[in-house]
C-alpha cells in the first residue's frame, strides 16, 4: 500500500484524479485498483511549542531569556489539525512506501516531513514533486518519483528558517515588551527576522520623503535648424553629485552665449537593435505588475495565482526562477491555442526566446498557463485579471523582438558638447500586444523623436539656447509591488560596502511564498497601514525601529537578514550544514535578547524594587489608567498594591473589578487573547451580560453571538 500527502485537499483530489479509481473516505482518498491512498495536510499540521513549555512553572521570567529548547516540541494546531494527524497516523500502519507530495518549495518539503518524524515514520519515504496540477503533469511527476532522501537538504533549509524564526521572533519580542513595560509603556511588542528588516524598508523611505528637499535644477538645449533639439553636457565641475546644474546664472549665460552659432557635427553614429520579450513572471514579478497595473495587493496577487494552479489553469505560483524547460516547448502550440494566442499577428509556436533554458532552470520554472481553459474553471473575478496577465506574457515570448533604431549626434557649438539622441522603433514586435510592466522599460534618456541623417564636419545653426528648469522630486511611497521588489534585491539598498560586497544580487527578504504574508503581517500588528496603493509605516511602527537601532541595529538590518537569507539557500542547495547555521542563530539570539532586555530603549527612566514574588530586581512602580500607582514585576508579572512607593500587597491573577460588578475567582479557562495567546476571563457586566477579559493585556471581547465559547466584538482597552 502507498500512502501520498499532500499538502491540501485539492492538491490530494487533482493527484487522485490521475491515478484513477478514486474512492472518498473520511480525510483520504483510496484509489484500490492502484493500491494508493492520498491524504493531505492543511498547511502547516503542526506548530512549535511556546516558549513557556520549555521552562519549569510554565511562565517565562527575565532570567530564562533566551530560550533555546535542546529538544524541539511539536503539537497539533488548533482546529481540525489533530484529527487529520490522527488519520495520517492510521493511514501510515497500512502503508509499505509514503510519497510526500508537498508543494515544490521548501515549506511544502517541511510540513510533511515533519509530520512523518512526529509520527515516527521509519519506512520507505518517496517526493511526487509537483510543478503543475493538469492531468499531464501530474501523470509525468508520478512516473518520475524519487527517494525522499534526496531533499534532505531542502528540509533541512525550512527547518533551520523555522527555528530560526522562532528564537528570534519569541525571545526577542519577549525580552523588548518586558524592557518597555519596566518603562511604563504596556502591550505586548513584536519582533520577526523578517518582519522587522521590511518594517525598516518603509520607515527609511517615509523619513527619506518626509526629509527631502527640493531642489532646482537646470538644463541647457541648443533647438538647431532642422527641428533638432541637443542637450548641453555640462562640465563635472559645474554639476552636483547627480550630475544637476544648479547655477541659473550659468545656464542663462550659456543659453545666451549658444544662440545664433555654428553648431558642427563632430560624431555621429546610427545602430540598429532588438529587444526581446520579457522573461515570464516570478511570483514577486507578477506581485509588481498586479500592483502596478490591476491595483491588486501582494496577499490578493498570490491568492489570485493560488487559484489558478489549483484550478490547473496556470502552473506552481511560488516560483523565483523566470526560466523554462526546454523539454515543456514542445507543448506550446496546444497552450497557444487554448489561451487564444494562435491569432495573433506574427506569433510563432516554433519560436525559442531566451526563457526556454533548461540549465538555468531551479526548484520551479517561470509560471504560465497549463492549456487548460480558463473560462471552464469558475474563476473569480481577481483570478481572472490576473490570468490575463501570465497569458500576455506567455504569449509575448512566440512574437518577434522588438526591432528599433538608435542615432546619436554630438554638436560643438562655440566650443561646448551638445547631444542629440533619438531612438525610432521599426517594428513594435511584441509590444504591440501592450501592457509593458514597469520594470520592463526602455533605454533612458533617449528621445522618441525623429533625428536626420547627419555627416561629421557638417554644420548646422543654433537657432536658439533654451533653459529648462526643472525640480527634483521625493522618492514615492512604497507599494505592494514596490516593496516586494525592495525585499527580493536588498543589495540595491544597503550601502555598508563590506555587506553589500557580501550579499547577491539575488539577496533578499523572506521568500516568494511569505513576502505577501509578512506586509500583512505588519498591518495586522499595527506597525504599517495601507492608503490606497500605497503602503506607510504607523507611528508605533517608526517607534519600534527606532528603538532597536539603539541598542541591536543588527535586528533591523535588512542586509543581516538578507546574509540570513544567503546561507538558508546554502543549506538547501547541500553547501553548507544545518548545524553551523543554527549555533550562529543560537549565539545572536543569546546577544540580540539580552541586549533588548537591558539595554536603555527609551529616554524615560523609571524606579525598580526588589519583587516580593520573584526576588528578582525588576519590580517596576507604575501608575494606571486612573491614576493610581502600582507595581508589576517585568520578570515574573506579579502585580501588587503601593506601600508608600514600594511594592504591597499582592493582586490576585485575575481582572479586579474595572467597571464590573461581577468577577468570577475562576482560573482563567476562555478563549485565547488573539494579542498575547493567553487564556482570558469570563466576566459579567453590572448588568450581568457576559464577555471575556485578557488579564495581560487588559483588553475585553464580547462572546460570539452564535458561539459564546469564542471571541466576538473587541471592546476599547479597558481603563
Amino acid at each position: 500500500m502507498r500512502l501520498i500527502i499532500a499538502e491540501k485537499p485539492s492538491v490530494a483530489q487533482a493527484i487522485a484524479g490521475v491515478i484513477g479509481g478514486a474512492k472518498r473516505s473520511d480525510g483520504f482518498i483510496d484509489c484500490p485498483q492502484a493500491k494508493t491512498r492520498v491524504t493531505w495536510c492543511f498547511g502547516h499540521l503542526l506548530e512549535q511549542a511556546k516558549p513557556e513549555d520549555y521552562v519549569d512553572g510554565g511562565k517565562v521570567l527575565a532570567s530564562h531569556l533566551p530560550v533555546i529548547p535542546t529538544t524541539w516540541k511539536l503539537s497539533p494546531r488548533d482546529g481540525g489539525a489533530g484529527n487529520q494527524v490522527k488519520v495520517i497516523r492510521d493511514l501510515l500502519k497500512d502503508a509499505t512506501e509514503m510519497v510526500n507530495a508537498g508543494d515544490a518549495d521548501r515549506e511544502g518539503q517541511l510540513l510533511v516531513d515533519e509530520v512523518l518524524l512526529f509520527l515516527n515514520w521509519k519506512g520507505k519515504t518517496s517526493r511526487l514533486w509537483l510543478s503543475s496540477l493538469d492531468d499531464a503533469s501530474v501523470r509525468k511527476a508520478l512516473s518520475s518519483i524519487k527517494d525522499n532522501a534526496a531533499m534532505r537538504p531542502v528540509y533541512e533549509s525550512a527547518l533551520a528558517r523555522q527555528r530560526a524564526d522562532w528564537l528570534m521572533g519569541m525571545n526577542c519580542s519577549i525580552a523588548l515588551s518586558r524592557n518597555l513595560q519596566a518603562c511604563g509603556m504596556p502591550g505586548a511588542w513584536s519582533i520577526g527576522r523578517v518582519q522587522t528588516p521590511t518594517l525598516a524598508l518603509l520607515v527609511d523611505r517615509q523619513r527619506e520623503i518626509g526629509h527631502f528637499k527640493p531642489r532646482d535644477f537646470y538644463q541647457v538645449v541648443a533647438l538647431l535648424d532642422g527641428g533638432i533639439r541637443a542637450a548641453w553636457q555640462t562640465r563635472d565641475d559645474l554639476v552636483d553629485e547627480d550630475g544637476r546644474l544648479l547655477d541659473k546664472a550659468r545656464a542663462d549665460a550659456t543659453s545666451h552665449q549658444i544662440t545664433g552659432k555654428a553648431a558642427r557635427v563632430t560624431r555621429y553614429t546610427r545602430k540598429t537593435g532588438e529587444r526581446s520579450a520579457p522573461l515570464p513572471y516570478t511570483l514577486g514579478g507578477l506581485q509588481k505588475a498586479a500592483s502596478s497595473r490591476l491595483g491588486l495587493s501582494a496577499k490578493d496577487t498570490l491568492a489570485a495565482a493560488q487559484e489558478l494552479y489549483e484550478a490547473k489553469v496556470t502552473t506552481y505560483p511560488r516560483t523565483d526562477c523566470p526560466y523554462l524547460p526546454i523539454e515543456m516547448h514542445g507543448g506550446a502550440a496546444g497552450i497557444l491555442k487554448a489561451i487564444g494566442g494562435t491569432d495573433i499577428a506574427g506569433i510563432d509556436p516554433e519560436r525559442k526566446h531566451a526563457a526556454w533554458n533548461t540549465a538555468k532552470v531551479e526548484a520551479h520554472h517561470g509560471l504560465i498557463p497549463t492549456g487548460q481553459s480558463p473560462d471552464a474553471a469558475g474563476l473569480s473575478a481577481d483570478a481572472k485579471r490576473v490570468f490575463g496577465l501570465i497569458r500576455e506574457s506567455y504569449i509575448r515570448l512566440f512574437i518577434p523582438p522588438e526591432k528599433f533604431e538608435t542615432r546619436e549626434a554630438i554638436f560643438d557649438i562655440d566650443g561646448l558638447t551638445f547631444r542629440a539622441a533619438a531612438r525610432v522603433v521599426l517594428d513594435p514586435g511584441w509590444t504591440k500586444l501592450g501592457g509593458r510592466d514597469e520594470d520592463e522599460g526602455q533605454e533612458q534618456g533617449e528621445a522618441q523623436g525623429a533625428l536626420p541623417d547627419l555627416r561629421e564636419g557638417e554644420a548646422r545653426t543654433c537657432e536658439r539656447g533654451e533653459v529648462v528648469a526643472k525640480r527634483t522630486t521625493p522618492p514615492k511611497p512604497y507599494t505592494d509591488g514596490t516593496l516586494i521588489a525592495a525585499m527580493t534585491g536588498v543589495h540595491k539598498l544597503v550601502t555598508d560596502p563590506k555587506l553589500k560586497a557580501r550579499l547577491k544580487e539575488t539577496s533578499g527578504l523572506g521568500t516568494e511564498a511569505t513576502r505577501a504574508s509578512m506586509i500583512e503581517t505588519l498591518i495586522a500588528r499595527e506597525y504599517a497601514e495601507r492608503s490606497k496603493k500605497e503602503i506607510h509605516p504607523t507611528d508605533r511602527g517608526a517607534q519600534l525601529i527606532d528603538m532597536l537601532r539603539k541598542v541591536a541595529p543588527e535586528v533591523a538590518d535588512p542586509g543581516y537578514t538578507a546574509l540570513q537569507e544567503d546561507a538558508l539557500a546554502d543549506i538547501a542547495a547541500g553547501r553548507a550544514p544545518l548545524a553551523a547555521f543554527m549555533r550562529a542563530q543560537v549565539d545572536a539570539t543569546r546577544e540580540f535578547s539580552r541586549t533588548l532586555l537591558d539595554g536603555r530603549l527609551t529616554d524615560q527612566s523609571i524606579a525598580m524594587h526588589a519583587c516580593p514574588a520573584c526576588g528578582g530586581a525588576r519590580c517596576a512602580k507604575l501608575t494606571s489608567k486612573a491614576g493610581n500607582a502600582y507595581h508589576r514585576c517585568m520578570d515574573c508579572q506579579a502585580a501588587f498594591g503601593d506601600a508608600g512607593g514600594k511594592p504591597g500587597k499582592r493582586f490576585e491573577d485575575r481582572p479586579q473589578g474595572d467597571g464590573a460588578q461581577k468577577t468570577s475567582s475562576a482560573a482563567a479557562t476562555g478563549p485565547k487573547c488573539p494579542i498575547c495567546k493567553k487564556p482570558t476571563f469570563k466576566n459579567e457586566t453590572k448588568t450581568g451580560k457576559a464577555y471575556y477579559r485578557c488579564g495581560g493585556c487588559r483588553v475585553a471581547w464580547w462572546p460570539e453571538r452564535k458561539d459564546e465559547s469564542k471571541l466576538g466584538t473587541k471592546w476599547e482597552a479597558m481603563k
